[in-house]
């Protein structure tokens, strides 16, 4: 990483353009190496960046994903099942919910040996225990299907049953052939109820982290699923309509010129295009900020719950 910032903090003229985007990649990495080393705050001047919480330019240091790859991935390395675990560990996403479960013995488990009346109890008594029991970083698709019913029965019933169901297929996309593909583990995992491509990514991004899963896959560097808040950051950049749809061979492509940038521009070479997807979601929220269109819906607090 280069030792100082190629480009000024922009304005509401400027933010929408690549020297935008890469002072934003750069400053946030200033930002949490700064804060790793133990220098004092402020650790920055952008009232955007001091004010509201921003995710890491690299996903895998993020405190959840921190946790989750602690207690979940590097004790699960032989477990051809882990991907299952990661389903799960995404759709809580909350590390005190999580050890609960782990605690319990309902992860990490096969999808044929998943306990969903255990996994139900378990959440509902962590809710008398504590007033957060989902993370809010990830909206989940349904959260009540059933009369009388709540989330965790209905993540469990039609989230998590529905990929039980699509188990063989989804096994045989990570397993079932010589090269490791991400794409082609995110599209099998989508064909499941309730799971968006951003949703299936997520899992997919952790099981890169994972030796011997998808930490070689073939598409590291050219392939990420299409995210709501990485759409709007490329449409943010390039000028286009906010709501801008996207095709997934053109989305990669645009990724692809991003990272060559922050790898030249900035010295940052080992972020995988779903790390640039994921800077593109956060520019998103900077962008929206700086042009005076909304505000992040978090302020930045150091996190003391786990």
């Amino acid at each position: 990483m280069r030792d100082e910032c190629p480009y000024p903090m922009p304005d509401k003229g400027r933010v929408c353009t690549p020297e935008g985007f890469l002072y934003f990649v750069w400053e946030r990495e200033a930002i949490r190496l700064a804060r790793e080393n133990g220098h004092a705050g402020p650790w920055t001047q952008d009232p955007v960046l001091l004010k509201y919480k921003f995710t890491n330019i690299r996903r895998r240091d993020d405190r959840v994903s921190k946790w989750i790859i602690s207690e979940i991935i590097n004790l699960n390395l032989r477990n051809e099942n882990l991907w299952f675990s990661l389903l799960i560990a995404r759709l809580i996403n909350w590390p005190p919910t999580l050890a609960q479960l782990i605690y319990e013995d309902v992860i990490p488990c096969k999808p044929d040996e998943f306990d969903s009346d255990k996994f139900v109890t378990t959440i509902e008594n962590c809710k008398g225990k504590s007033s957060k029991v989902y993370s809010g970083a990830y909206m989940v698709y349904p959260t009540k299907m059933d009369p009388g019913g709540n989330k965790s029965q209905a993540i469990a019933k039609h989230i998590i049953g529905s990929v039980i169901q699509n188990s063989k297929s989804i096994r045989f996309a990570l397993w079932g052939q010589e090269d490791m593909s991400i794409e082609r583990f995110v599209n099998a995992m989508t064909k499941s109820f309730g799971i968006s491509t951003f949703m299936a990514g997520q899992v997919a991004a952790d099981l890169t982290y994972a030796r011997g899963h998808l930490d070689q896959a073939e598409d590291l560097y050219s392939y990420a699923p299409i995210g709501p808040g990485s759409s709007r950051g490329l449409n943010y950049l390039l000028h286009r309509p906010a709501y801008g749809t996207w095709k997934q061979d053109q989305f990669n492509a645009e990724l692809i010129k991003l990272r060559k940038a922050i790898k030249s521009e900035l010295e940052i070479s080992d972020l995988t295009l779903h790390d640039v997807q994921n800077c593109m979601c956060e520019f998103s929220k900077y962008c929206r900020t700086v042009l005076g269109e909304g505000l992040p819906k978090t302020t930045y607090q150091p996190e003391k719950e786990f």
